[in-house]
């Protein structure tokens, strides 16, 4: 796809009745393709046609793609002929505008080209440089594109053939032969290269590979894009990638094998949507009303000179280097030896050689004993790790002079077990480690490491000399390597000619920290505004590093990083990127010259420390043939095969291949699927000439081979897995009431014992589905709603299918919002709201499910409630006649078997500590939520840790065990013990209570969730109890877990303990698993080694320490004294006995250390005989170590004067000095609130903007209470980049956008932060949103601000601020001000289109914002309104219907109804402009009228919901108390319905909440009540019902309630009206503006074809 020559057909005469040449250009994110038509309108007949890539200078190849236009036209004498341009393609909005041409959306143009040349076709998928497409074209067109992710596209594609180091082009040719399939995960390149990478390290076929990339694209579009409508009919492939690769096109065809009728490769695909925009170029306005000329090609070319020179807008940084000096300053710094580098001329003694197999290239060093680096290599793998190890071996060995061996070696990286297990490496070391331990060796002390790789991230912290916490990258490589490569290519430069721009640049682009499919939107808008490519190339290099900042590191303060940081990583070779990293860290860091060696070295290092030398230990001496001396032959013989002998000793050497081994070296590779148990795993299988056998794929230690035994190390997840399904149906002649189904899914893995026994009491065979597998994911895609639900609830829809698969006719799929109160001392016990609702979500989108005879039961439930369960399972069961007396008995046993299986899962919890003591072994607590037992959403995790000699306990095997209790584990040892699962083979048995007292712990979060419950009391037992660690399973998408994380690492951190977090996906991350999970054992070994030293030394101290003196004791004691002494007499002579006992205990352990010293003393003198080598390891650093300190520490210069500030502010925090501060965010460090007391009158609330309209009324309601109160005016973009920097990346846009706000005002010094506190409202229930407040307090304690008071206001009360008073009048005020705020909002929006003269409209709003301010705050006067409508007092009544008459009488157009556009969603972005990039402007500027539902239904859903919680959950609150709110309400209402109806229907009136309500339940269900619940579904529903069918669906990324009540009842609703033209917008900080942009504009478009058509119809009616 390089630029290719222009296609030029024969010129047509000029004809003066011609139409004017008409051109289409398409600008996309990598190409521009032109298409030039004259009177014939077929795309065979163009006059032009071109493709070329534009390296992000868009103007630069737009102008020579006209100038060769204008060429072409100029030879045949039509040079001067005006042209009709249109331009289309997510890059060409802004040049459009630029040049003052037609924009047409890119769908339009597509819709278009298709419809002229294939009327037959029904859905296109297209694929471009950095976007993906499924557009569907009847009855209405819509697109869907990718919103948030660039996986899966052209890009994605580059990436990926680069791996197997090939192009696009190669990768197709290669996937033509492929065999096999493997699963390999196309959400972002780091996942993907996380599967692939092994695959290729392992010798996988290349073909298989290619085509198995191919099939992750095409199920990565089908799944992501398609959301729940299905693909059928004719489909046409457009786009550069399906046109030109045809293996791409079959991975399509495969996937959509048996749904799709006819695909479609159109001759020219790539140019159909340039085409289109040339079609759609001969008209003379747009839909706005613009009108266009047709111009001479010149006249374009002129203005295309002028944009070069336009001033930039762009938003911009400090310049990497101010001035040369401190560039110079910088070279010198960072361009020095660290680490001496020598070679082997004239070396002697041991050497160690230490392997680092990357995933593309492998590195080696040989050290000496000297630890120097005597011999280096760094090379490409060419796709063979293993052969290029073996040519690594053969060029260091023949290398190696006389006298000179290799001692040991080791391996690291990818590659590390099959090189270590073809060559007959020593050992291996977990590349962290590895990396650890080379970063200490160049800088002693180190507190931080930051290596950047080509696509992936690491972060070591490290405290007290060992690794305390690990970060990785994933779920996005945007910071890495790759994402700077892709924009270097782009530009047509190296990577090379990149950096030396970016080092030159003045003025930095501020490009945010952004996925690479929106940067380059950002990219080319800086273009646009005249921004440099320097400029361009040093705003990059920030995003790298902003990105590594706040996504992996997550850094809130430079000062967390500690004072000695080391940096390290082919990124980091880029000094543009280390300029960056430093100047927004504060931090003048470390790059060692052998930053790319650091892992080799590191593994070097490692095996040195690990060499014991046969010489050290032994007096044998050697003759010169070899034979032993004295009588040591035998005891020597068997260490012969592994020594060398130098000098006449006999040392111990390498068990490495060398000579004629080595040569003979070779393997074979094969593929198998283990059948040892139902994980299937595929197997690759490495065998070596000599019989060695490598295995991967495997999730446990057998890998497929049936001679080996399974870990005997108790796993918890397998019991759990196989006890909670452990139950026999009922026969079909004992099953009265015929056959149920189950999904085996989400809290299933909880709860089907207690429905398994609950069903089957009442008679009926209860069939479960299958296991999970990816196939059985695949067969329910179609129906998947949202592409960014969790993969657990992806997995329903399969298990879905297989029910009915199997002919089930009764699914059973009950809604829990409850689940039993599983952890005493919790705010409540809700379930997830995905969990809870899904199966609502599931009923709306599985067509299968309405098909006749099927009974897909999904009521609600309260499993909390005991007593309402029998009343409910009669309700749900009357269909099946079930007795009250039946459901007595059936409710009664499933609770009895419930409490019996979670008894028994804690009962092999008791039993796995008792063999961690039996055994001295380590375990995991792998906690997370019931459904991460299921293997296929695991990856073989458990069986992972168990392989690695741990144990795997469960959270909720462990939850009910205080910190320091009494366990009494002797009574679990194994001894007689037989297997529980079979005791629950025949009936119930009772279990008897456990006593339990559990503390109330102080955590920051409110503790809401039933399973998160139990995870933080996991973590608060684990990080008291020896030998156990947490590891934290988390779903990608899990929007919960963006707040359970941190609350566990706090929790974890409060006693200094470490904190794993292993993210998973739909496709195994296995080995980024691995390498986390031996990373966390090996820092925890190395933690208990260091402390043991440490004691020893404690021991040894105390022993050296000498008794005072005589004279320095009193002469003798006084009489008060003496009394002191008889009054202890009793209780220290009841203390000697404990005493006695502690000292015989202390007198054997010093003992045990003399002994240890005397044999370390005796091991550390040199052989009588030695060549004078010493034992390694020895404290005392070698003359080569020194040279290298000393060195080290002149390259370490004294700290700037801007980080000493950071570190005394860190220390300040609590964070300490000196030392890497990463885990300072402890439960201790929050847990002290500061209430708001009655004492702050003085204070200034500060609350942040959420809906301007309605927030500035409420700011003066609040102010009436005699509070100081401000209101936010404005969310910046600097407000949402330091809410990323203080909340966790993973937390909704509203989070970060609102703390942003707040904590960037105390920062600024707007407010004085001793005489401040911060507001906030929130929502209750079982949304995140509940936690604001705990969120709030860790990002000020975070930035310092500890003392800021915060005040939180939701429906579930107001925390404990007794200088806050909500009271009855203020909340008077509040309710008049909501509601005039949505009367105003109301008004404003229906007059604004139309308004005669500009401006009127909002400066009649202002006028009134000003009135009701003043009448809120004066008690119903006002000033203004005296002046305005000469009236000065305005009760709540007459206020109202003057706001309706005032803008009734507004002057407006003569002019039909425009289209309604209407906007609902997560109550935030809703509302708030700056959050959703003001797209009510956006709506109005499309010449349409925005439709806005009002907040107070919002705020006043409880009271019509109370009956239906009662019936159903039991939770229905005080029922005079709702009566009394509805009433209040009804009268609140009274007067604006009674205004309204006096603008004789100008003004709608918005549907009653009992009418909401019953809405609501045609399509969802009351009981979804997580954020915006159930009220957005009728929204949506009362707009398309009212005539505004055009709905934007506005919400975080990730939001979890939007996946249950936005997008999964998006198809139900249109099954319902076909009119509905929905577009669901997801708004985040890295989300693109123009993708948003784009597709609402489409949507617009396609609104405004309807309304055509309609009054098309009701006009031809009127005719007829």
């Amino acid at each position: 796809m390089a630029d290719t020559a222009p296609i030029v057909s024969t010129l047509q005469s000029a004809n003066p009745d011609a139409k004017p040449l008409r051109v289409g250009l398409d600008i996309g994110s990598t190409t521009v393709k032109a298409v030039v038509l004259d009177q014939a309108d077929s795309l065979s007949q163009t006059l032009f046609s071109d493709y070329r890539r534009h390296h992000a200078n868009v103007r630069a190849t737009v102008a020579g793609l006209l100038a060769d236009i204008r060429g072409m036209l100029e030879k045949s004498g039509r040079g001067d002929e005006p042209i009709r341009l249109a331009i289309t393609g997510s890059g060409g909005l802004a040049l459009a505008d630029s040049l003052h041409v037609p924009f047409v959306q890119e769908v339009i143009a597509e819709t278009e080209a298709i419809d002229k040349e294939y009327p037959q076709a029904d859905v296109i998928i297209e694929l471009g440089g950095e976007d993906a497409k499924i557009t569907y074209l009847k009855p209405t067109p819509e697109q869907r594109m990718n919103g948030s992710c660039a996986g899966g596209t052209g890009a994605f594609i580059d990436q990926m053939s680069t791996l197997l180091d090939t192009d696009p082009s190669g990768l197709n040719e290669m996937a033509k032969d492929y065999e096999n399939l493997y699963p390999i995960a196309s959400r972002c390149g780091v996942f993907a290269k996380t599967d692939l990478q092994p695959l290729i390290n392992d010798g996988a076929a290349k073909p298989d590979l290619a085509a198995s990339i191919f099939t992750a694209v095409a199920t990565q579009t089908i799944a992501g894009l398609a959301s729940g409508r299905p693909i059928h009919g004719t489909v046409i492939f457009l786009g550069g990638p399906l046109f030109f690769m045809s293996e791409l096109r079959a991975a399509f065809k495969r996937a959509l094998d048996g749904k799709v009728d006819e695909f479609i490769v159109p001759t020219d695909a790539h140019l159909y949507v340039a085409y289109g925009a040339a079609l759609q170029a001969e008209q003379n306005t747009d839909d706005e009303g613009n009108h266009f000329e047709a111009k001479p090609l010149g006249d374009f070319l002129s203005r295309l000179e002028e944009l070069e020179n336009l001033p930039s807008n762009t938003p911009t940084m400090p310049p990497l280097f101010p001035t040369e000096e401190d560039r110079k300053a910088f070279n010198e710094r960072h361009h020095r030896e660290h680490v001496h580098i020598g070679n082997l001329d004239g070396a002697t003694g041991p050497h160690f050689l230490g392997i680092d197999a990357g995933s593309t290239t492998i590195k080696a060093t040989l050290v000496n004993d000297d630890r120097e680096i005597v011999w280096s290599s760094y090379a490409n793998n060419e796709g063979s790790p293993l052969t290029a190890a073996i040519t690594i071996a053969k060029k260091i060995q023949a290398a190696l002079p006389a006298g000179a061996w290799i001692a040991r070696s080791c391996a690291t990286g990818y590659g590390e077990g099959l090189i270590a297990t073809g060559l007959h490496l020593d050992e291996g070391v977990v590349e962290t480690m590895a990396h650890y331990r080379g970063a200490e060796m160049v800088s002693p002390g180190v507190t931080a490491v930051i290596d950047i790789g080509g696509q992936d991230m690491k972060y070591l912290a490290i405290t007290d000399g060992v690794i305390d916490s690990i970060a990785v990258n994933e779920a996005c490589s945007s910071g890495c390597g790759s994402f700077l490569q892709t924009f270097a290519m782009s530009m047509g430069l190296s990577i090379e000619e990149f950096t030396q721009k970016a080092l030159a640049s003045t003025h930095p682009v501020d490009l945010g920290s952004r996925c690479t499919v929106f940067m380059n939107s950002s990219v080319k808008q800086a273009q646009k505004e005249g921004a440099s490519i320097e400029d361009i190339a040093a705003g990059l290099c920030y995003s790298v590093v902003r990105n590594a900042l706040y996504k992996v590191i997550k850094l809130r303060d430079s000062g967390e990083l500690g004072d000695t940081v080391v940096v390290q990583g082919g990124t980091f070779l880029n000094d543009a990127v280390l300029r960056a990293f430093e100047l927004l860290t504060e931090r003048q860091v470390t790059r060692p010259n052998i930053a790319g060696l650091m892992g080799a070295y590191g593994a070097a290092l490692t095996a040195r420390m690990h060499y014991v030398d046969v010489a050290d230990e032994t007096d044998s001496l050697v003759a010169a043939d070899g034979s032993a001396l004295k009588d040591d032959a035998e005891r020597n013989s068997q260490d012969d095969e592994h020594t060398v002998v130098i000098d006449g000793v006999k040392h111990t050497a390498s068990s490495i291949l060398t000579g004629a081994a080595l040569d003979a070296l070779t393997m074979t590779t094969e593929r198998d699927v283990c059948k040892l148990c139902q994980n299937h795993c595929k197997l690759t299988i490495t065998t070596f000439a000599d019989g060695a056998r490598y295995v991967t794929g495997n999730r446990c230690e057998r890998g497929g081979d049936a001679k080996r035994k399974r870990s005997d190390r108790p796993n918890l997840y397998d019991y759990k897995y196989k006890r909670c399904f452990a139950y026999r149906r009922l026969t079909d002649k004992k099953a009265t009431r015929g056959e149920i189904g189950i999904p085996r899914a989400l809290n299933m893995y909880e709860n089907y014992p207690f429905w398994f026994t609950l069903l089957t009491s009442l008679g009926f065979k209860v069939v479960i589905s299958g296991r999970s597998s990816h196939e059985l994911f695949e067969t329910g895609i179609e129906s998947i709603a949202s592409e960014n639900i969790c993969y657990p609830a992806k997995l329903v829809h399969g298990h879905i299918k297989w029910l009915l698969g199997k002919g089930v006719k009764n699914i059973f799929y009950p809604c829990v919002s409850y689940e039993d109160n599983l952890v005493p001392n919790t705010d409540n016990h809700y379930n997830c709201p995905v969990v809870a609702n899904y199966p609502v979500v599931i009923g709306a989108n599985m067509p299968e499910l309405r098909e006749d005879g099927i009974r897909y039961m999904h009521p609600y439930f309260n499993l909390a409630n005991h007593e309402l369960m029998v009343d409910r399972i009669v309700e749900e069961f009357a269909w099946a006649n079930v007795s009250r007396e039946e459901a007595e008995t059936a409710v009664k046993a499933a609770y009895a078997e419930d409490k019996i299986f979670k008894n028994d899962v804690q009962e092999e919890g008791f039993k796995a500590l008792a063999y961690m003591k039996e055994h001295n072994c380590r375990g995991i607590v792998l906690a997370g939520r019931p459904y991460h037992i299921d293997p296929e959403v695991n990856h073989g995790i458990p069986e992972t840790i168990c392989a690695l000699g741990m144990v795997v306990l469960s959270e909720d095997s462990i939850c009910e065990l205080q910190p320091g209790e009494n366990l009494h584990l002797s009574d679990y040892l194994s001894e007689g013990e037989e297997d529980p699962r079979k005791k629950n083979a025949n009936g119930f048995r009772h279990v008897g209570d456990r006593k339990v007292t559990v503390s109330r712990m102080p955590l920051r979060v409110t503790n809401q969730w039933a399973y998160h419950s139990r995870l933080y009391a996991a973590a608060h037992f684990v990080a008291s109890y020896p030998g156990l660690e947490l590891v934290q399973l988390n779903s990608f998408g899990c929007g919960l877990d963006a707040i359970t994380t941190d609350q566990v690492a706090e929790i974890l951190a409060d006693k200094a303990d470490v904190y794993t977090l292993l993210k998973i996906d739909e496709v195994s991350n296995l080995g980024a698993a691995k390498i986390r999970l031996r990373s966390l054992k090996a820092a925890v070994e190395e933690r208990e080694a260091n402390k043991r030293r440490l004691a020893a030394q404690a021991q040894s101290q105390s022993r050296q320490q000498v008794l005072p003196n005589k004279q320095d004791q009193p002469v003798g004691p006084s009489a008060a004294e003496l009394a002191a002494q008889r009054q202890a007499k009793e209780e220290l002579a009841a203390a000697e006995v404990q005493l006695k006992a502690a000292q015989d205990q202390l007198a054997a352990a010093q003992a045990a250390v003399e002994a240890a010293e005397k044999q370390k003393n005796a091991a550390e003198q040199p052989a009588p005989h030695s060549t004078g080598f010493r034992k390694t390891g020895s404290e005392a650093p070698t003359p080569g170590r020194q040279v290298m300190l000393d060195t080290v520490m002149k390259a370490n210069p004294k700290l700037t004067e801007a980080v000493r500030q950071a570190s005394r502010r860190a220390a300040a925090n609590g964070k300490g000095s000196g030392a890497s501060a990463h885990n300072s965010a402890t439960m201790s460090k929050y847990a002290n609130r500061v209430p708001f007391g009655k004492d702050m009158k003085d204070y200034t609330i500060v609350a942040p903007q959420m809906s301007p309209i309605h927030f500035s009324l409420v700011e003066s309601v609040i102010r009436s209470g005699g509070y100081k109160f401000d209101i936010l005016e404005h969310a910046s973009r600097e407000d949402v980049e330091t809410g990323l920097k203080y909340v966790n990346n993973d937390a909704c846009y509203p989070a970060i956008m609102v703390i942003g706000q707040l904590v960037d005002a105390i920062l600024e010094g707007r407010y004085d932060p001793d005489h401040t506190a911060l507001a906030i409202t929130q929502t209750g229930g079982m949304c995140r949103a509940t936690n604001y407040f705990g969120l709030i307090r860790k990002a000020l304690v975070d930035a310092g601000y500890p003392q800021i008071p915060v005040i939180a206001i939701s429906t579930q009360g107001i925390e404990d601020n007794p200088g806050f008073k909500a009271t009855p009048a203020l909340l008077h005020r509040v309710v008049k001000a909501l509601i005039i705020g949505d009367l105003l909002m109301k008004c404003l929006y229906r007059v604004r289109p139309y308004e005669v003269t500009p401006g009127s409209a909002n400066k009649l709003y202002e006028t009134w914002d000003t009135i009701v301010r003043e009448t809120l705050e004066n008690h119903g006067r006002s000033k203004t309104a005296r002046k305005f409508i000469g009236k000065g007092y305005l009760p709540y009544p007459t206020l109202v219907k003057e706001i309706v008459k005032s803008f009734d009488s507004l002057p407006l157009k003569d002019e039909p109804r425009k289209v309604r556009v209407g906007v609902v969603g997560e109550i935030l972005v809703k509302y708030q402009p700056d959050a959703n990039n003001h797209v009510v402007d956006v709506i109005e500027s499309q010449d349409c009228e925005a439709v806005v539902p009002g907040i107070m239904e919002f705020m006043t859903t409880r009271p019509y919901i109370s009956d239906w919680n009662e019936h159903y959950l039991g939770m229905g609150g005080s029922k005079i108390g709702y009566a009394l709110m509805r009433k209040g309400l009804d009268l609140y209402n009274a007067p604006v319905r009674e205004a309204i109806d006096l603008a004789h229907g100008k003004f709608s009136q918005d549907l009653p909440m009992p009418e909401l309500v019953k809405k609501a339940d045609e399509v969802t269900s009351v009981g979804v009540q997580a954020g915006e619940g159930w009220l957005l579904t009728a929204e949506i529903l009362e707009l398309i019902e009212s005539g505004c069918p055009n709905v934007v669906c506005a919400q975080p990324f990730a939001c979890l309630p939007n996946h249950v009540t936005g997008r999964g009842m998006f198809g139900k609703i249109r099954r319902l009206h076909p009119e509905a033209n929905i577009v669901s917008i997801d708004y985040d900080p890295g989300a693109s503006e123009a993708n948003q942009l784009n597709r609402i504009k489409l949507m617009i478009s396609a609104a405004k074809k309807a309304h055509r058509a309609a009054e098309e119809a009701r006009n031809s009616e009127k005719a007829a």
